[in-house]
């Protein structure tokens, strides 16, 4: 076997071992989930969530995704979207109306690329909306988030999160292990997923785990993903909990 070929294999099943039983590499959960009874789709009940997206952790260090100031974000309040949905993934819209202007927004900041000679900053609109997703990673097994933590099923896991964000002239895609970061040798982190509580049900996000060598990283594209602006160091820290 080649020497390369064998370093990277080792590199993997290290980083498998550090993760745990979730290390598994294989197909993950895509789109509806099919019952092992009768091969048909199952829809899972949507959750309607308040949405905390914290600023600071608790040393004070500051985020790179905040608020905008104006307290939590609540499902079908003030434009806002933020649900589980029936695939079991989050879904998080600042604004759900393209032709009004925004009441609610976040704040990112860009300013601590992993490459310290990089100058790109992206300028967003808080007019616009802010848009985040979830969904399951080629490299973990996926649990709907409506199931961790019952049933026997683990309360953590590693999943993958895509957002949007744009102005008036232009559009990027902040990508955590998503779509063309989705690789065994990404230089992305994971979202990691918690599952808190059962009831009342909730949940906390955040880029941080044992799971994810580069902690807190992701990459920055245009909004069609052909260009690489380069990759962030973008701490942030949501917390979920059914209205």
């Amino acid at each position: 076997m080649p020497r390369l070929q064998a370093v990277s294999i080792a590199v993997v099943l290290l980083l498998m071992g550090a993760c745990g039983e979730q290390q598994q590499v294989t197909a993950p959960v895509r789109g509806s989930i099919f019952s092992a009874q009768t091969g048909k789709p199952i829809s899972l009940p949507t959750v309607s969530l308040i949405v905390t997206v914290s600023d600071a952790d608790g040393t004070g260090a500051a985020y790179n995704i905040q608020s905008d100031g104006h307290g939590v974000y609540t499902n079908g309040t003030q434009n806002v979207q933020a649900i589980l949905d029936q695939s079991g993934t989050f879904a998080f819209n600042t604004n759900t109306f393209t032709n009004r202007a925004a009441i609610r927004w976040v704040k990112y900041t860009f300013n601590n690329p992993v490459d310290p000679s990089n100058s790109y900053r992206p300028s967003p609109s808080n007019s616009k909306n802010y848009h985040f997703s979830t969904g399951p990673s080629a490299f973990s097994t996926f649990t709907p988030l409506q199931n961790l933590g019952i049933n026997g099923n683990p309360t953590t896991e590693w999943i993958y999160m895509g957002n949007g964000l744009s102005s008036s002239t232009a559009d990027w895609r902040v990508s955590f292990h998503k779509g063309q970061e989705d690789t065994g040798d990404s230089q992305t982190a994971y979202a990691f997923v918690t599952r808190t509580s059962v009831s009342p049900a909730g949940w906390t996000i955040t880029p941080v785990g044992s799971c994810s060598p580069n902690s807190i990283v992701a990459s920055l594209r245009s909004g069609d993903g052909t260009v690489l602006y380069g990759y962030y160091n973008i701490p942030f820290f949501f917390t979920l909990r059914a209205k």
